[in-house]
């Protein structure tokens, strides 16, 4: 098959994904954004320099009325390429409804088209109100959205541009469980919804994790201390797991927090620490783009904890064999976590339920160890590199037979 991908821009765990679904025989094209997006999170890695077995394809990107970006040009790259399959993610499936030359390349040219996203805050088909009054919906910096006349309306048009859509399309690929309910109700049949699930390098982290295990530790031993990894933005809620940890200290003076990485609210994380009087206790490492010295931060603590959103870094945790305390993230974590087995669920925005699982794992090592080989299984058998590489495959040549 050959398959054209839509990105805004490439994450090195795409970079992996479309690298490995290449080795395996299908041809790869993807169209990219030729100057920086606005649709890649602040500060999130990107891949400058590819060396790749996919073709890479800039492109300009425009803005639709809806303030949704878009690839004016892409219906010209598909006349030029004639993929067997087009798949493209939020927001540039929308394109669909406005580009009537896209629509007709495609027909054109016979080209089958797969819709590709978690989904992530999006409510079921005609069910606005009731999603976003259970689930708010904040920016990365904790700014409420779902409010007011004109945030409705615009999820009212969305909602409908998005049914019409996935009425288009010929299949879905859903890297969350959370897509099996939610994308049928925008008109795809569920039969053709494929949850393919989302992964990191895995293949390359186990390896550099055998160099790590034989290296000399980062940081000297601690059996309670506590990681996260992530950008410093408001909605990865560091400041409530550092309130937790400061509940936490109470029972265990000497437990640690790792918090690895950068961004706008660094300053503001360390000054409350020293506020707390608990920045002894803290250790803020910066951004570390190395995955060996990641890898080795991971496997000198004990538990990972992910207070807010979040997403492929449960993945990365969990093949160090950490157990993973987290609340609602991105739908990801639904596939990844099993509550009691292999880590906790806490209640979301609860600083005393979060502090209470951390203690309960640290009085309890046995189960905290039981609980970081469950979470390396799930890595191993379930979600990695190669049986996501599979899952896409597998999708994919269903969607094209039909």
């Amino acid at each position: 098959m050959k398959l054209l991908f839509v990105f805004s821009a490439i994450p090195p765990y795409l970079d992996a994904l479309l690298n490995k679904i290449s080795a395996k025989g299908q041809e790869v094209v993807v169209a990219i954004a030729a100057k920086e997006s606005t649709v890649i999170g602040k500060g999130v890695k990107i891949v400058d320099e590819h060396k790749s077995d996919y073709k890479l394809i800039p492109t300009r990107e425009a803005t639709s009325i809806l303030g949704k970006k878009f690839f004016p040009d892409l219906y010209n790259i598909i006349e030029s390429e004639k993929p067997d399959i087009l798949i493209a993610g939020w927001p540039y499936f929308l394109a669909l409804s406005f580009q009537p030359k896209l629509r007709r390349a495609i027909k054109r040219n016979k080209v089958r088209v797969a819709i590709r996203e978690i989904p992530f805050q999006t409510p079921p088909y005609g069910r606005i109100k009731e999603y976003f009054d259970l689930h708010p919906m904040y920016d990365e910096d904790m700014n409420l959205q779902s409010q007011g006349l004109a945030f409705y309306t615009r999820q009212w048009v969305v909602m409908n541009i998005r049914r019409y859509c996935y009425k288009l399309a010929d299949g879905a690929l859903a890297y969350s469980s959370v897509g099996k309910d939610i994308m049928p109700t925008y008109g795809v049949d569920k039969e053709l919804v494929f949850v393919t699930y989302n992964t990191g390098n895995s293949e390359a982290l186990m390896l550099e994790k055998e160099n790590v295990i034989a290296s000399k530790p980062i940081l000297p031993h601690n059996a309670n201390r506590i990681i996260h990894i992530g950008r410093l933005v408001k909605w990865k809620r560091v400041d409530l797991l550092i309130d937790s940890f400061a509940i936490v200290l109470e029972k265990y003076p000497h437990a640690e927090l790792v918090v690895v990485g950068d961004g706008p609210e660094r300053e503001a994380l360390e000054l409350m620490a020293q506020n707390m009087g608990i920045e002894q206790n803290i250790i803020f490492v910066g951004a570390i783009y190395d995955p060996i010295m990641i890898g080795a931060y991971m496997h000198s603590s004990s538990v990972y904890v992910l207070a807010g959103m979040g997403g492929l870094s449960i993945n990365d945790a969990m093949a160090y064999g950490l157990p993973v305390i987290c609340s609602v993230c991105d739908g990801t974590e639904k596939d990844l976590i099993e509550d009691g087995v292999n880590g906790f669920f806490f209640e979301e925005g609860n600083k005393h339920d979060l502090a209470n699982k951390i203690v309960t794992l640290f009085e309890n090592p046995a189960q905290l160890k039981n609980m970081g080989q469950e979470a390396l299984r799930v890595i191993e058998e379930k979600i990695n590199l190669e049986t996501v590489s599979n899952r896409y495959i597998n999708a994919l040549n269903k969607i094209n037979s039909l």
